[in-house]
């Protein structure tokens, strides 16, 4: 027995002594831990996550957890953790913060008037990763869920590509906040609220696209039939001038608005319509050129019953594209959209025509200078419609015939 109660006594000792110790243990860590209350919503938003990319503004945004006054921020920026405590910190690579910000538009705190430091706290790796707003006067009057929001501006990034932490902290006062230090948080005061954040730099992607140089361009006829800009088609019926059987009359002077043109680009300064090609032609006659009666006048003339006329005018056609065509000298009289003259109709002494031979040479019968005469010009846009008008009068002593006039138009663009 008394062997027994001399075993059993140090034992009990032993077990009283791991109880005191356990008991101990809480107390020394409720001591040593900070009390904090964490952070709400919180982001930090980047205008740019291309590694080692410069200029880039980091946007803070976080909710107030604790009702407190504020009077300093801290962020800390960190490679490896973003753990609050952690004396563990590492500058990621070529990270530079600046002591540059601007106020935010989502915020309940006005930092506007405060003051920004930047600094180095890390154990390990160099440049400023440390960015700290402060005001003497601090903010009051502030309830959980309120939001802060501001920029630091001109950060450069990390260089290496992935993941990198921060760490955001609130003060009570300028003075906690400048007591910052990566080894003792609240070196000088408490912090009041406190959370993490993670990162990410990323590759940038290239997309790679060809806009080549373009110009289409159709020209069309048929009264009738609707063009289709999808696949430029063209209707190929000839413009018949004269009455119902093709027919010219000294009396009955006669025009046709069957023929358009259709045309698109990108040419930065624009396109432009030229046309070479004979007046009507039968063998050897032909029906004279309006504007060079007489070889070289250059004068822009109208209908005249009983006189030899070929010659056209034209304009945009309001209904058949949007802006950008403008017809142009000697070939864009005002009254050419409105000219009532028809087949076989009355004159209309009111649209004036041209059709100018190459420099007015005597008996010269064609536009035929080897890039013609210009007619109209484009913005570069969406499709606008031209309108050809073309005018056939003959006298009492045009010959005989079947006359015919091929005519080329040319558009070009200038890029």
């Amino acid at each position: 027995m008394i062997f027994s109660d001399f075993l059993r006594r140090p034992t009990a000792l032993a077990v009283a002594g791991l109880m005191l110790l356990a008991s101990a243990v809480p107390i020394l860590v409720s001591r040593s831990a900070s009390a904090y209350t964490l952070l709400g919503d919180r982001e930090i938003r980047l205008s740019s996550s291309e590694a080692n990319a410069a200029g880039v503004t980091y946007r803070v945004n976080f909710e107030i957890a604790s009702t407190s006054d504020i009077g300093g921020i801290v962020v800390t920026f960190c490679e490896n953790t973003p753990i609050i405590g952690d004396t563990s910190c590492t500058v990621p690579t070529d990270f530079v913060v600046s002591n540059t910000f601007a106020n935010g538009d989502a915020g309940d705190v006005d930092v506007s008037t405060w003051s920004a430091a930047a600094s180095e706290e890390a154990t390990t790796g160099t440049g400023n990763n440390t960015f700290t707003l402060t005001t003497a006067t601090p903010a009051t009057s502030l309830a959980a869920g309120n939001s802060v929001d501001f920029e630091i501006t001109g950060v450069n990034n990390p260089s290496d590509t992935g993941t990198f932490y921060a760490r955001i902290m609130t003060y009570g006062s300028n003075t906690n906040a400048n007591g910052y230090t990566i080894a003792d948080p609240e070196a000088v005061g408490a912090m009041i609220d406190a959370g993490g954040i993670a990162l990410s730099t990323a590759d940038l992607i290239t997309i790679e696209a060809k806009v080549q140089e373009r110009i289409t361009f159709c020209v069309y006829t048929g009264a009738t039939t609707a063009y289709d800009d999808t696949d430029c088609s063209a209707v190929t019926d000839p413009v018949v001038l004269g009455d119902a059987n093709g027919v010219l009359d000294s009396i009955n002077p006669s025009i046709s608005k069957d023929a358009k043109y259709n045309i698109t680009t990108n040419a930065s300064t624009g396109a432009t319509i030229r046309m070479k090609g004979d007046t009507l032609t039968s063998g050897s006659f032909t029906v004279d050129a309006i504007g060079d009666v007489s070889p070289g006048d250059g004068i822009l003339e109208p209908s005249v019953t009983n006189s030899e006329q070929f010659g056209f005018c034209n304009y945009r056609d309001a209904g058949g594209g949007v802006a950008g065509l403008t017809p142009t000298a000697p070939y864009d009289h005002a009254n050419c959209v409105t000219t009532t003259q028809g087949q076989g109709a009355g004159n209309d002494a009111s649209t004036e025509f041209a059709f100018f031979l190459d420099g007015g040479a005597s008996g010269s019968t064609a536009i035929d200078g080897t890039y013609g005469d210009v007619i109209a010009s484009k913005t570069a846009g969406d499709w606008s419609t031209g309108v050809l008008v073309f005018l056939g009068n003959i006298d009492n002593t045009t010959e005989p015939g079947i006359y015919t006039s091929t005519l080329d138009f040319i558009a070009t663009g200038r890029y």
